[in-house]
């Protein structure tokens, strides 16, 4: 038996209230619900030969010549099945099948009303040696330089890569080992020269035979904390987790805000509590069902737009091909990523992607007692999610402006400020040995040692900066929680500041869980308690000179494997 390997970098949740004008712009492909862009998403398909399509995004924020991504395989892909996939196919795939979210089902709880606004070369394959890497493909498709290369010297095939400008790091030898080790082959993409960054689209190909899995210890070199990742599986019934918990999540807990556009709620941080609680990782069967309507809808799309018939057309036959659609949901932090996931075929009813909101939540009513009446007002912890190392706190601002979610961190993590799934920014405790490319590494050997990033970073007055695969953390001191925003010119912020309900002292007795000896970490790290009066010594908040890219495009972003599951 084999099982297919993929990593990705989740779709936004999209709310459904009453019916909103049909845009003249293809239909399916109009985009109506809203899509987290930033979301990491791989769709398998499977085949009828017992072969199996897969299509991965492919997410990257830097430079165009620093941009690698490699992709362990069990077998050489079929040479004709490499292609660009159009983004937008996968987005609306990603859309059409994501959380919809229907008002509660109660003549006295009014939604408000809103204003609408706004309106491949062809490849062929090789089999040439290139001293001991055997190289079986390097073509040009679309975009990329692809290359297909096997060998059993890892230090030998890092060497080609690096030869042929596919920028590799240090930090990744040890996983490129571990399936070197285990015969694989690489798969790797650079952009072609008269590339630019804009030109990256996700990229398909169909192996042999295979299960889907995804390789999450690779993801874990460049992942955000709390990052989402969603599965799409169309086949001939429903898949499901093989190894990892299939989390159920509880409709009466969601909360939501009805007084915005989308409206928000707490979908996404539930998934990552629920995820935390089974040990760091499980999967949400989010929908499962028919692919018939999907197709339909696909079919009909009725367009002059080029881009929306390439979509069609390039998901069109896959959904044809295949009776079911699964879609299934994580948010994982790197030092999750110890466990690679594996889908199989399930047995188990259609899963509805429709959720009827309460109207009570723990009491609170969220609707208000009369047409026109303020709702309950929700937490900003409601829609956190701190990880599992962390513990959300609400922090009054100053001048009359909304609450924000705070998060104090155990001993062992440090606060980082990212992006949830709405887009808005937000802090996760990340486990601080889990830095792979720190200030004095070298990103290439032949490159300058990077520079310390937290010079330029302040935390403030009750925290310290801590770099983390060169970006800016702050661990703060004793019952003190980090709040993130985004400074005007996009840099991350991140500052510790006392919450309005004190942390526990007993919080602070919890440790990090160790890391299985077979994930290769990255720096070792002191666990000492938090400083009582830490300071940072940095310069002022409009100094911050947060990094949003973190390992950037020196190491690779996504990774996608294939291998063979052994024989028992």
């Amino acid at each position: 038996m084999r099982k297919l390997w993929a990593a990705t970098v989740m779709a936004t949740a999209a709310l459904t209230t009453a019916p909103r004008p049909v845009e003249a712009c293809g239909g399916f492909f109009c985009g109506r619900q809203p899509v987290d862009q930033t979301a990491e998403r791989i769709l398998f398909a499977t085949n009828q030969d017992g072969s199996v399509t897969m299509v991965t995004q492919i997410q990257y924020a830097g430079a165009a010549p620093d941009f690698a991504w490699v992709i362990p395989l069990a077998e050489v892909p079929a040479v004709d099945s490499l292609a660009v996939f159009p983004q937008l196919a996968l987005t609306a795939l990603d859309a059409a099948t994501g959380p919809q979210f229907q008002w509660p089902d109660d003549p006295s709880c009014y939604p408000p009303v809103f204003e609408a606004g706004g309106g491949v070369d062809s490849p062929t394959a090789g089999g040439s040696d290139d001293g001991d890497v055997t190289v079986h493909i390097r073509e040009e498709v679309g975009p990329y330089d692809v290359a297909v290369i096997e060998s059993t010297d890892p230090a030998a095939l890092i060497d080609w890569l690096r030869r042929n400008n596919f920028r590799v790091n240090d930090a990744m030898a040890p996983y490129i080992r571990i399936y070197t080790s285990e015969g694989m082959k690489f798969l790797a993409l650079r952009l072609q020269p008269d590339a630019e960054v804009s030109d990256i689209q996700p990229f398909r190909f169909t192996l042999p035979s295979g299960s889907p899995s995804i390789p999450i210890r690779l993801t874990a070199i460049a992942a955000e904390p709390e990052m989402g990742i969603t599965v799409l599986v169309l086949g001939d019934r429903r898949y499901g987790p093989a190894n990892w918990p299939d989390v159920e999540i509880d409709d009466n807990q969601i909360v939501w805000s009805p007084y915005a556009w989308p409206m928000q709620t707490n979908w996404t941080a539930l998934v990552a509590r629920g995820v935390d609680e089974v040990g760091g990782r499980g999967f949400v069967t989010e929908m499962s069902g028919p692919t018939a309507d999907i197709a339909e809808q696909v079919r009909n799309t009725m367009s002059s737009d080029e881009a929306q018939v390439a979509a069609r057309d390039a998901l069109l036959p896959l959904l044809e091909s295949n009776a079911t659609i699964t879609r299934l949901y994580t948010r994982l932090s790197p030092e999750e990523m110890t466990v690679d996931p594996i889908f199989r075929r399930t047995d188990g009813p259609e899963v509805s992607n429709v959720r009827v909101l309460p109207r009570y939540v723990d009491g609170r009513d969220l609707c208000g007692d009369a047409p026109g009446a303020e709702p309950a007002a929700a937490s900003p912890c409601d829609f956190a999610a701190c990880g599992a190392g962390g513990l959300c706190r609400v922090v009054e601002v100053a001048g009359g402006a909304q609450p924000v979610a705070g998060c104090a961190c155990v001993p062992g993590t440090t606060a980082r400020t990212t992006f949830d799934p709405s887009g808005r920014p937000t802090v996760t405790c990340q486990d601080l040995r889990m830095s792979f490319l720190n200030p004095g590494d070298r990103a290439l050997p032949d490159a300058p040692p990077l520079a310390d990033p937290c010079a330029t970073f302040d935390c403030g007055p009750h925290g310290e900066c801590v770099p983390m695969n060169m970006t800016p953390t702050c661990r703060c001191s004793t019952g003190y929680v980090a709040v993130g925003a985004i400074a005007a010119d996009g840099s991350r912020e991140t500052t510790c500041v006392l919450p309005d309900e004190p942390v526990p002292a007993s919080f602070y007795d919890r440790r990090v869980p160790n890391l299985p000896d077979s994930l290769p970490g990255g720096r070792p790290v002191d666990v000492p308690p938090p400083a009582v009066e830490a300071t940072s010594g940095g310069c002022n908040a409009g100094s911050h000179a947060g990094s949003a890219g973190g390992l950037g495009g020196a190491l690779i972003g996504l990774l996608l494997a294939v291998r063979r599951r052994r024989r028992s």
